[in-house]
């Protein structure tokens, strides 16, 4: 009788604690109307990614980025780095693309502007910041990169280098074919490489 009475008591003083925590704060709410995520919330949420890259970068130089998996990596990874991209920038040069001013805008819309081997390209994007990916989908051609920010005033787009070849055949349909040939042939000595524009505002 004794055990029952004492098990009794605490479940009366749990309860009453309850009730004094509910009450304090006022009506309970439901877990559905503290967690629903409405289509504003994922618009807002969407401008404000899209915003970090919004506007015209144009092109800055060659941008290039060794992957893991790549020999070069590691320690010897700035030189390599720097090694390729000496070489990339007079490739750029021998095609006469950096004289051809690449450059990309980004609207909030999802909409983007490529401008590439001196003609405009319209397509659409998708923005992950938390993993440096963006997505585009160029006259229905789907193409993924890496796009790291450098401050607010500089750009790190980098492609795997079958996709940059693919990126400049595309523009190539509109514009001098032969003019990848050189840049294909010295990506042909690299593998696992990244390689694309540093673009600035």
């Amino acid at each position: 009788m004794r055990r029952f009475l004492f098990l009794w008591c605490v479940l009366c003083l749990f309860a009453s604690c309850g009730t004094a925590r509910h009450g304090s704060g006022g009506a309970d709410l439901h877990p559905d109307e503290v967690f629903t995520v409405t289509d504003a919330d994922i618009a807002s949420e969407v401008l404000l990614i899209n915003n970090a890259i919004k506007g015209e970068w144009k092109y800055g130089g060659p941008a290039v980025d060794v992957s893991g998996k790549n020999l070069l990596a590691g320690v010897g990874k700035p030189i390599a780095k720097g090694k390729i991209k000496k070489k990339l920038k007079n490739a750029f040069k021998s095609v006469g693309l950096d004289k051809l001013s690449p450059r990309f805008t980004f609207n909030n819309d999802g909409t983007c502007v490529m401008r590439l081997m001196g003609v405009n390209i319209n397509g659409n994007y998708n923005y992950n910041p938390d993993l440096n990916k963006i997505s585009f989908k160029w006259h229905g051609i789907p193409m993924s990169a890496q796009l790291k920010r450098d401050g607010k005033k500089k750009l790190h787009l980098t492609f795997e280098a079958d996709k940059f070849l693919k990126l400049l055949s595309l523009a190539s349909r509109f514009s001098d074919s032969s003019s990848i040939k050189a840049i294909g042939k010295l990506l042909d000595n690299y593998e696992d490489i990244m390689v694309g524009f540093e673009l600035k505002r």
